[in-house]
């Protein structure tokens, strides 16, 4: 890359990825060894989401104003303690807290590194960006169960615990990584104005942006129930936990393998029916989940949920930052994500119900299910946005375009 900030930016996500992917099913092992059931695993995933949900949009307005490298160091810092507090975890309720924290830590990491990618590029270069913003979520959603699987073996205590510890090193690992960023785009935290502050509503209301969040968060939600219920779904059929890690590492694989070629994929096809697609593949994928049993069936599976689930993240980042004022592209890159937060308290607590009737494979055919039925606003709303782009020409400027 010619933008060195952008490559070492990166570079910090993919190692602090790593370390998340690698504690987060481990902390479903946990959990389970120390009495949680299936439908409790729905309750620890939206833990997860509790605390960011309350204070995402906060967060987004002080990256904005105090600029974007604080957030990614404390968050960092903060996941790495408590992945290491979740290795000695030896009851329920703390497993619960820590992990809430664990989440807030993600969320501060994730809308920091977003807000600078943002904010050191343009439009024109969005697509490219964000895709490679979400390759490296893919390298380290690669990297994190591959070691897990490696390290937890049959997913005894102690080899979870040694997991969880390793994850926490992992986040811990990206500071130094963090310390080389350079950048006069990112240095700088954005002018503000004497205006108001960018509304949760006056977001929302942006055309575009709350079809975005919808799709993000089913895509988002999907993602993160796949991770929590695959563990399950692997006792269920008696699977040792290394080869849950191998099927994630694969379904994280296909997603990464997609976003390097996304770039191309949307300038050929378009975002309408790019994103459609890939909805629809995913969508099949998860509902086939519960009625196959032989591995490499389940592989290819993993292949297609990684390839249509990969596809969603980038775009609707790219998406919500074109919309978003240049001083506030974090606030509503935030606010995406407390979309995303939402449905990863609100599905995964629907997943513990059916868990509860159908068991894991039956939560991963309902989120195909739900992933199916977001489907229906995908392309008329992408479709509205790229139709907004083209005005008359003695139309006024929109604000969503790049001014030269």
């Amino acid at each position: 890359m010619r933008d060195h900030w952008l490559f070492w930016l990166l570079t910090a996500f993919v190692v602090n990825q790593a370390g998340m992917n690698l504690v987060r099913p481990m902390v479903s092992y946990r959990a389970l060894s120390l009495g949680v059931d299936t439908a409790g695993l729905g309750v620890l995933s939206a833990v997860f989401s509790i605390a960011p949900l309350a204070v995402a949009l906060r967060l987004g307005r002080l990256v904005d104003i105090k600029g974007e490298l604080p957030f990614v160091f404390g968050g960092t810092i903060l996941m790495g303690l408590v992945a290491f507090g979740l290795a000695a975890a030896d009851s329920q309720l703390w497993v619960y807290l820590l992990f809430m924290l664990f989440g807030l830590g993600h969320l501060s990491v994730t809308v920091a590194t977003q807000g600078m990618v943002a904010r050191g590029s343009d439009e024109r270069t969005y697509d490219q960006r964000f895709s490679a913003f979400s390759l490296a979520a893919s390298v380290g959603q690669l990297i994190g169960p591959a070691i897990a699987g490696i390290v937890a073996g049959q997913g005894s205590t102690d080899e979870t615990t040694l997991a969880l510890a390793i994850g926490g090193g992992l986040a811990m690992a990206a500071l130094p990584v963090a310390l080389l960023i350079r950048s006069p785009a990112t240095a700088r935290p954005a002018k503000q104005g004497g205006g108001p502050k960018p509304s949760l509503l006056s977001i929302l209301r942006t055309p575009g942006v709350a079809r975005a969040i919808l799709v993000s968060t089913t895509v988002l939600s999907a993602i993160d129930i796949m991770v929590i219920y695959m563990p399950a779904l692997g006792e269920e059929r008696l699977w040792p936990a290394s080869l849950v890690g191998l099927l994630l590492a694969i379904r994280a694989g296909s997603s990464m393998a997609m976003r390097i070629v996304l770039g191309r994929l949307a300038a050929r096809f378009g975002r309408p029916i790019l994103l459609s697609l890939s909805m629809a593949v995913s969508a099949v994928a998860l509902i086939a989940i519960p009625f196959t049993f032989a591995v490499p069936v389940m592989a290819l599976l993993m292949v297609a949920t990684g390839a249509g689930l990969g596809i969603g993240q980038p775009m609707t980042m790219s998406w919500v930052a074109s919309l978003a004022a240049p001083g506030a592209r974090a606030t509503a890159l935030s606010v995406r994500l407390m979309g995303n937060r939402m449905g990863q308290v609100a599905l995964p607590v629907v997943a513990g119900t059916v868990a509860a009737v159908g068991g894991a494979g039956g939560v991963l055919g309902v989120t195909g299910a739900i992933v199916a039925l977001s489907l229906a606003g995908v392309y008329g709303g992408l479709s509205a946005r790229r139709t907004s782009r083209q005005p008359p020409a003695n139309a006024t400027p929109r604000p969503v375009e790049p001014r030269s």
